[in-house]
């Protein structure tokens, strides 16, 4: 099993973000998480990024409690993650080229590995040929591809994407919803943060609902219309 919450709770000061949560996903299995704004839904992202502790209950990913990960294997455990955010977190001094290079260079990713990846995943999120283009002058849409290229490159076990379409139209919203679902489909587990429920529907696939830190529904469409491709 890739993901496990077991009771998982988690407070701040004067405020309950996630309360008793518990649930499973499977290695390469794609899931939507949804709710009102402050539900809890960047919280849990936030927990299995290691950004936040739980206070009380279990959290495993890749087989192993988080509560393991020290100061001194974090590193090899985030190299495993790609985080996708909503307002891209570009560098936009640096070209598309170099905003996906970046973080390979800070983990000490060998050079002649770097280009490859690099092209690899422009290609992959349709971004091809851009390298040398700047943050500003790609469109929104092209900007958060770019932003879904850097978590790609280094090829992690999970995807977790906070709100990736909030700023995108609909119909760029769709897009990108269908660019996690060819992720998935290449063995990457994907687990997406959105408030966009008419999308969500639309796109049939398992769907975690959140409403004020209670998991309140674990929907599962194959259940209703049929196994997702």
């Amino acid at each position: 099993m890739s993901i496990r919450f077991d009771h998982v709770s988690k407070h701040y000061e004067g405020r309950e973000a996630l309360t008793d949560i518990s649930f499973e996903i499977g290695y390469g299995e794609m899931v939507y998480v949804t709710g009102h704004s402050g539900a809890g839904k960047s919280t849990l992202l936030k927990l299995l990024a290691l950004i936040e502790q739980p206070s009380s209950g279990l959290i495993e990913a890749f087989g192993k409690p988080l509560a393991h990960i020290r100061r001194r294997t974090l590193p090899a455990y985030r190299r495993r993650l790609g985080l996708v955010f909503q307002d891209h977190r570009l560098l936009i001094d640096r070209n598309a080229y170099e905003n996906v290079a970046l973080p390979m260079r800070l983990d000490g990713v060998a050079e002649g590995e770097i280009a490859p990846r690099v092209a690899r995943a422009l290609e992959q999120v349709g971004l091809g040929g851009r390298g040398e283009a700047l943050p500003t002058e790609l469109s929104t849409g092209e900007q958060q591809r770019l932003g879904i290229a850097r978590a790609l490159a280094g090829s992690p076990d999970l995807i977790l994407a906070d709100e990736p379409t909030g700023n995108l139209d609909p119909k760029l919203a769709a897009e990108i919803m269908h660019l996690f679902v060819s992720v998935k489909e290449q063995g990457t587990t994907v687990i997406v943060a959105s408030h966009d429920l008419p999308l969500i529907q639309r796109m049939k696939r398992r769907t975690l609902v959140l409403d004020g830190g209670r998991l309140i529904d674990d929907f599962r469409p194959e259940e209703w219309f049929g196994r997702s491709p």
